[in-house]
């Protein structure tokens, strides 16, 4: 009977912390930075899509290089919410909450509760997993996706049950309608399972690498999802527009595990640094430390024979997905981006608990890592992010700039632009290369572009947006000022 009321304890404390670490998770991702951060360029495009009719919106989809589900399945959302940027956001909140219980379960499940719970701290105050479910953007829903794929497949090695080899093709299929790197894990997932069932399960090198049943009817469920988008699929490989990804190295792996758990820049394109810290770590320092950490307790464990499965597969679906891309990158298939990997980061909150935990003991264990964990998010500087474009909208509707033309001053700006005041009513000069060529960006295009001065200098009551109104060659005043944007009246 005491054995049986320190468990029922254990599980009143584990809810208990839960329910805590569930709420504050929430209230980071419902901060004012939902609705008044600005759409960067990916948002402004998602924000462009979701507001056009729907078959508008399938049009632009087919022509740019992203597969359709997130899109089909903001819109209904945001269009409760007059397609406002808290609306269009939501849906990220909600599968970034949903990815906060999935991880707590997936992690109970494979180590233990304390695991479980973690795991969930790692998410629930990571500025990496708050951000991105503050982002009109695909990749909370991608991880959630992925991370069950990730578990029945984990089950299915197991247990070699027909119901989860299915399981994990249908949200291995969800993943790739929701973002293409998925091919990439569907890559590892192989690894892993040739892998396992060699070391593991003692079977033949070619027995293992020639597959099973039961893989082949989850590899076929994902094939089936596939099928019906490989038209649409090979035209958006065909544009091949990721010459801006650098290759990359081994050396990018600390800084990528430091943005994981500490986030980086809100708003940045491109391959973006992690965010600052006050003292003590630079931009990949903690992230070095936490790789060697990892390393020692995955060898540890291993050398004890403690989790060992769990720490083989959530390492290969891990770290295994982050090499590939790196050799790959060296190849010209360059996709190695932070923001891709939201799947993997949510797969380490896991990997990491449960080392940690496993190797110096659940109970004291969580408490300090937490400890450690929270006082290191306590020491980053603030988190800038702009909301210039939200307040010149506001100062727009309120009739402080007038009716007349905004004028961005390149295609980035341009297309937030065009989502916060619509298609008609703005325009862009590129201000670098006024003639450069945008035909092949779908919310861009040539059709607004402004080619000269002389062009601007017709446009009566235009106004340029830009950080400074000292332009050569034209005479502008300033009639308001952001913090890091100008709003210039052209005069004649």
């Amino acid at each position: 009977m005491k054995k049986s009321y320190l468990m029922i304890d254990e599980e009143a404390v584990s809810w208990l912390l839960l329910t805590v670490i569930v709420l504050a998770g929430l209230a980071f991702r419902l901060s004012p930075m939902l609705w008044t951060r600005d759409f960067w360029y990916d948002e402004a495009f998602t924000g462009v899509l979701l507001k056009s009719p729907w078959g508008e919106m399938n049009r632009m989809i087919f022509a740019d290089v992203h597969p359709p589900l997130y899109y089909w399945l903001a819109k209904p959302i945001a269009s409760l919410f007059g397609y406002s940027p808290f609306g269009i956001r939501l849906l990220s909140v909600f599968a970034s909450m949903a990815g906060l219980l999935s991880i707590n379960w997936i992690g109970k499940k494979m180590f233990s509760w304390q695991t479980g719970l973690m795991a969930s701290i790692f998410f629930a105050f990571s500025p990496f997993a708050i951000q991105y479910a503050q982002e009109a953007r695909m990749y909370a829903v991608f991880g959630l996706f992925m991370l069950w794929s990730a578990w029945f497949f984990y089950r299915a090695l197991s247990e070699n049950r027909t119901r989860d080899w299915v399981l994990w093709g249908i949200f291995g299929g969800l993943s790739f309608l929701t973002h293409y790197l998925s091919l990439f894990f569907f890559l590892t997932f192989y690894g892993v399972f040739v892998a396992w069932r060699i070391v593991f399960d003692r079977k033949n090198k070619w027995a293992a690498f020639l597959g099973e049943r039961g893989f082949w009817i989850g590899t076929g469920t994902i094939l089936i999802f596939f099928l019906a988008w490989v038209k649409i699929f090979i035209a958006h490989m065909m544009k091949g527009n990721l010459g801006w990804i650098d290759p990359t190295y081994l050396s990018t792996l600390p800084s990528t595990l430091q943005i994981f758990l500490f986030g980086h820049p809100p708003g940045t394109g491109g391959m973006p640094s992690s965010n600052a810290f006050r003292y003590f770590f630079d931009g990949s320092t903690a992230g070095l430390l936490l790789m060697v950490l990892v390393a020692v307790l995955i060898a540890l464990n291993w050398k004890n024979d403690r989790k060992r499965k769990e720490s083989l597969f959530l390492s290969g679906m891990s770290f295994g997905v982050m090499i590939l891309l790196i050799v790959l990158s060296h190849l010209d298939i360059k996709l190695y981006v932070a923001r891709y990997f939201m799947p993997v980061a949510m797969m380490m909150y896991i990997l990491l608990s449960g080392s940690i935990l496993t190797a110096f003991g659940e109970k004291r264990g969580i408490y300090w890592t937490a400890f450690v964990f929270l006082s290191m998010i306590l020491l980053l500087k603030p988190i800038p992010y702009d909301t210039d474009w939200n307040q010149i909208s506001e100062l727009r509707k309120s009739g402080d700039l007038g009716s007349g033309i905004i004028i961005a001053s390149d295609a980035f700006a341009y297309s937030t632009a065009r989502y916060y005041f619509g298609e008609d009513a703005v325009r862009y000069y590129n201000k670098n290369n006024p003639q450069e060529d945008f035909s092949g960006w779908v919310i861009v295009g040539n059709e607004n572009r402004i080619g000269s001065t002389d062009s601007l200098e017709k446009i009566q009551g235009g106004n340029i947006v830009d950080q400074t109104c000292d332009w050569s060659g034209l005479r502008l005043k300033e009639i308001a000022r952001t913090r890091r944007l100008s709003v210039c009246r052209i005069e004649p």
